[in-house]
């Protein structure tokens, strides 16, 4: 059976896009993900195991996937990622997650449908080949893939060539794309991401004494403003749960905090300007009212000027996000810089930050060459800075002149993983 036989516009293929912070899948050619779920699993060690009928069967392993499913306190259920720099890390993981997401998540039996995953551009050899290999071995797929998601990006954005700067819950990143592909030589990534703005919230939570309560303990509360006691009361007969699972539901509160109250400033920060910033109230699950005011541009200012980082190890080291994408556009041949200029993508659950764009089109606007034209556009709509690369890859595995490129499941007998390094650059 060979690739080509996928043609026309019907071939029923699944986009597959893990990032650190949630996973996305769904049918090539649907405008949105079907799925998107958080990139953890909630595993049980000494769970007891039943059968269909409800019968205990002894005790083993148990996981737990999904939104619905994670946020559930549990006794001793650890929460963990199987991702590290966007790669996967944890084979056995990610695996219970292809199980959920093709069984409960979009209903499909892997055997009929090819499969198109992404990647970031610094993917090694050894994790391509070892995806591929799964894929074909356990899941029997007629077809699979590998694109980077920065090239899907540039595609989901109408571009054939542009620099995507993808500012996401790990790091940011900037990868060149020319003409349909990454000058991989030329990226450059720095942990400066989601994470780090989450952790920031948190010292500024505590600067001001606020106690961080996840909803999961709540049972009621009491509307306060801020300089009152909340009153809140907590449920009876929780679990024991552990340490992971108390972070990750308080990492929940904080995310939502940043994505409600943060605001970019179009300038570097002015003291006397972000004071006179109208605030933002935020209710905390206690019941908490807190008004928000020069400290929500002060957040982010961090990202653009490190300066604004606090106690943060290694700080010297970090970059900001103009000079990753600065950086990475000197690293490109002298002739391509103007392209990547003027097509410069932001991307990421970042760029969902208001005035993230203006901002970074401000600061590089002082750094790049007065003669180059500078264009940094994003997506319209929040769902297609989220999903860019997804979508990228729903319009890619949907294309007609696409059908001949899949790596076939004869092409995988014959030659082995290795295959996929020659038919997916």
């Amino acid at each position: 059976m060979s690739g080509g036989i996928y043609g026309g516009d019907e071939v029923g293929a699944l986009v597959f896009d893990f990032g650190s912070h949630t996973v996305r899948a769904g049918y090539a050619g649907d405008e949105y993900p079907k799925l998107d779920i958080p990139s953890v699993v909630g595993v049980q060690e000494d769970a007891e195991l039943k059968d269909d009928s409800g019968q205990v069967i002894g005790k083993g392993r148990k996981t737990f996937i999904g939104t619905t499913k994670v946020t559930v306190p549990r006794e001793g259920c650890e929460i963990k990622t199987f991702m590290k720099d966007c790669m996967v890390d944890d084979w056995d993981l990610f695996e219970n997650m292809l199980d959920h997401i093709y069984s409960n998540g979009l209903g499909a039996q892997s055997e009929f449908h090819p499969a198109l995953f992404t990647e970031p551009a610094w993917n090694d050899r050894a994790k391509r080949e070892k995806l591929c290999e799964i894929m074909f071995e356990k899941y029997k797929l007629p077809a699979f893939h590998l694109v980077k998601n920065a090239v899907l990006t540039a595609f989901a954005n109408g571009r054939t060539h542009g620099l995507i700067v993808d500012s996401g819950a790990t790091h940011t990143s900037a990868v060149p794309v020319f003409e349909g592909y990454c000058i991989t030589h030329s990226v450059v990534r720095s942990p400066v991401g989601g994470d780090l703005i989450v952790d920031q919230v948190k010292k500024l939570l505590q600067q001001n004494n606020i106690d961080l309560v996840p909803t999961y303990r709540i049972a009621s509360k009491e509307e306060v403003n801020e300089g009152e006691t909340p009153k809140w009361t907590e449920k009876k007969n929780l679990p024991n749960v552990t340490k992971s699972y108390d972070e990750y539901m308080k990492k929940l509160v904080l995310e939502d905090v940043a994505m409600s109250i943060l605001q970019c400033c179009d300038t570097p920060m002015d003291e006397e300007f972000a004071e006179k910033l109208p605030s933002a109230p935020y209710a905390f699950p206690n019941g908490l009212i807190k008004e928000f005011l020069a400290d929500r541009v002060k957040v982010p200012e961090a990202i653009f000027d490190l300066n604004h980082l606090k106690d943060v190890p290694h700080k010297e080291t970090l970059q900001n996000i103009c000079q990753i994408a600065n950086t990475s556009c000197g690293m490109c041949e002298p002739d391509m810089k103007s392209h990547l200029y003027s097509n410069l993508v932001v991307t990421g659950g970042n760029s969902l930050l208001l005035g993230f764009s203006e901002r970074l089109n401000h600061d590089l606007a002082h750094k790049c060459p007065p003669i180059v034209k500078l264009r940094v556009s994003a997506a319209p709509t929040p769902m297609e800075r989220r999903f860019g690369a997804w979508i990228g890859g729903s319009i890619v595995g949907s294309l007609g002149s696409f059908q001949q490129m899949w790596v076939s499941r004869a092409e995988y007998d014959e030659t082995g993983c290795s295959i996929v390094e020659k038919k997916c650059p």
